[in-house]
């Protein structure tokens, strides 16, 4: 592809799996357009994911809350990205409020995916039907590049950790007499918060398998969260009958860090599991049947990994207790998951 000097824009603005699937799209336009200038809009809590990655030359935070709520806050952004030049976006996951934007601002390319009154703000539409989860969100992405041309797609998820962040992490491992089972590769991580995103086991489940992860194993095991779990993890630790730590922030370097020091990291579908792939900790992903929820779409890439799923019919979305099998992640037997951490870890 003959090389043109851009200035593009990729919009980004829901949650930190989201943000984190998403890094490929960055890397295949450099790859694409060398001298581009390639800026990430993006909401302030998930910035730290893109810091550092050298296929991000700005990074542009998205305040819908304070900065750039109601009619003010848009002419507010408008500004910002007609100072920007942009002669390019693309709005990886669009509503109206981005699409206005975006229109207004006056950027001579728009592309986004073909969603409802969204897509009328946009020039250039891709008819996509994400919720069939028909392949990954990393392939929804990708696909809106080919409308600039590019075939060369890159699906390299990642984080860049800043170094200070690794050496805080293992200081902490230090301090908490975790460091000798980091060493052994016997320290795994437990994450049993999901914000909502799927479903995902009761408390008492993940204080089940920490235990016996413990007991029967020898694993040292952190609990871990965002500082708004810290009720959830203090729960799972009062279920367990051995000794766990919590380690909880609300920095997403300071997490991915952590992350990274796993020997194998648990939890259900949420970003912190994309964190953990990105930075190529093994994993542990629990699944519900939902379609829209399905790993196709939101499993974990790039690198050692379990996914396990329930045994139980595909399902639009969750009726609760209206559906005989309501308790389908239960299905995921507390052995089937130990047996996918000792895989992972070498154990047999």
């Amino acid at each position: 592809m003959a090389n043109q000097k851009k200035r593009i824009l990729v919009i980004r603005t829901d949650r930190i799996g989201d943000v984190v699937v998403s890094t490929p799209v960055f890397e295949t336009l450099k790859t694409a357009y060398p001298d581009a200038w390639i800026a990430a809009m993006v909401r302030p809590y998930t910035r730290d994911l893109l810091k550092n990655n050298p296929y991000v030359d700005e990074i542009i935070e998205y305040k819908p809350d304070s900065t750039h709520k109601g009619l003010s806050g848009i002419l507010a952004m408008v500004r910002t990205l007609k100072n920007g030049h942009f002669d390019t976006v693309i709005t990886l996951f669009s509503n109206f409020r981005l699409g206005l934007i975006t229109y207004m601002a006056g950027i001579p390319t728009r592309i986004a995916p073909a969603t409802k009154v969204a897509q009328l703000f946009y020039n250039h539409r891709i008819s996509q039907r994400r919720s069939k989860s028909t392949q990954h969100e990393a392939d929804y992405n990708l696909d809106l590049l080919k409308v600039l041309g590019i075939t060369d797609m890159k699906k390299n998820v990642a984080i860049w950790i800043d170094k200070s962040a690794e050496e805080a992490s293992r200081q902490y491992l230090k301090e908490n007499n975790l460091f000798q089972a980091w060493e052994n590769k016997k320290l795994i991580g437990i994450h049993p918060g999901s914000g909502g995103s799927a479903r995902n086991w009761q408390p008492e489940r993940y204080a089940q398998l920490a235990d016996r992860l413990i007991s029967e194993f020898s694993y040292s095991v952190l609990l871990t969260g965002g500082l708004g779990e810290k009720e959830l993890l203090s729960t799972v630790q009062s279920k367990m009958t051995r000794k766990s730590l919590i380690f909880t922030s609300n920095s997403i370097m300071e997490l991915a860090a952590m992350l990274k020091n796993f020997s194998a990291f648990i939890s259900s579908s949420t970003g912190p599991m994309h964190m953990a792939a990105a930075v190529k900790t093994p994993t542990v992903s629990l699944f519900c049947p939902i379609t829209a929820c399905l790993p196709i779409r939101w499993g974990p890439i790039g690198n050692e990994q379990r996914v396990l799923l329930p045994e139980a019919p595909e399902c639009s979305k969750c009726v609760e207790d209206k559906c005989k099998y309501f308790d389908c992640m239960e299905m995921i037997s507390i052995d089937t998951t130990i047996k996918a951490v000792n895989e992972l870890v070498g154990i047999e």
